[in-house]
């Protein structure tokens, strides 16, 4: 009877012991997979944004963004990230959704107050903010981060690339790349047939003007460089940074004549002495931009650019 009760307590114990090593690895499990949950979710950060003058640690996921420049408004509204901006600029595109964001001002301007209120986790602006701005943001724990402004199509994806590093982290190295090969694709779907068919049909010659009456895009600048990208000749190459000669301001003659239409009216232009008698308006080939979608950089551009490169070389989209 002993042997038998001594069995049976033996029985008992190991079936208690295999229960309690079953519950704390159960346990154990439990823990781990809350461990590597909690890993998953911030495995991207921290990162390190370089941009070309300043290095910037982001130690974790930004929600909440102060944005002092329009461009970046729209840069942040094409990744689908606007809904981090908790303060933005007072000439911020309105095709961009920031509702509930405070106003606060520009970056000429800014209203630190309101920056302050906004509780951003970093404030980006593309255009520098005075050092004693910076200083005082600084002692409420606001770190500012300057983005150049992009003059070139590689500067525009530079910048999309750091953007997605901010935002995402190491995650944003996957999703930049998906956007700008999208990008890339609808800026080839929308000016290469104009390109494509002036290298069959000639090249045609235009002029971008911003102000009455030399103040156009020159060659070196990023509207002139578009101009080629479309197989434009741009009239413009004469002059540096946006002033056209005026001892050749006789000669203009464009075919194509393309104008600001938040500065420049068409009747302006018909009465010019420099325009009024030339190809361009003779032929009735004279068209307004929104230039500022052009200077927004983002996805507006590209149907900005679409519609003159259709109004120049319109055969090369029947």
């Amino acid at each position: 009877m002993n042997i038998f009760i001594k069995h049976l307590c033996s029985m008992l114990l190991g079936l208690v012991m295999v229960l309690s090593f079953g519950a704390c690895s159960s346990q154990e499990s439990q823990d781990s997979g809350e461990y590597l949950s909690e890993l998953t979710q911030t495995e991207s950060f921290p990162v390190r944004l370089e941009l070309s003058d300043n290095s910037y640690l982001i130690s974790t996921r930004p929600r909440r963004l102060t944005v002092l420049s329009a461009d970046l408004v729209q840069a942040l509204g094409d990744m689908g990230a606007a809904s981090l901006i908790s303060g933005v600029c007072d000439d911020a595109p309105q095709d961009v959704a920031v509702s509930g964001a405070k106003s606060c001002g520009t970056s000429l301007d800014p209203d630190l107050d309101q920056i302050i209120a906004s509780k951003p986790d970093w404030v980006i602006t593309s255009s520098p903010l005075r050092q004693s701005q910076v200083d005082a943001l600084k002692e409420q724990q606001i770190e500012v981060i300057t983005f150049s402004q992009p003059q070139t199509l590689e500067e525009i994806y530079d910048r999309y690339r750091q953007l997605f590093t901010l935002c995402y982290g190491l995650e944003g190295t996957s999703k930049s790349t998906e956007f700008l090969n999208d990008f890339q694709a609808r800026l080839e779907a929308a000016i290469n047939p104009a390109a494509e068919y002036a290298k069959l049909s000639g090249s045609k010659t235009a002029v971008y003007l911003a102000q009455l009456d030399l103040t156009m895009a020159t060659g070196e600048t990023f509207e002139g460089q578009l101009l080629d990208a479309m197989g434009l000749q741009n009239l413009g190459e004469l002059g540096s940074r946006w002033n056209y000669p005026e001892v050749e301001a006789e000669f203009l003659d464009p075919q194509i004549l393309f104008y600001d239409s938040n500065t420049i009216s068409l009747e302006e232009i018909e009465q010019s002495e420099i325009y009024g008698n030339c190809t361009a308006v003779q032929s009735g080939n004279v068209f307004a931009v929104d230039f500022s979608a052009i200077r927004l950089r983002g996805l507006p551009m590209i149907s900005a650019l679409e519609a003159m490169a259709q109004q120049a070389y319109p055969q090369a989209y029947q």
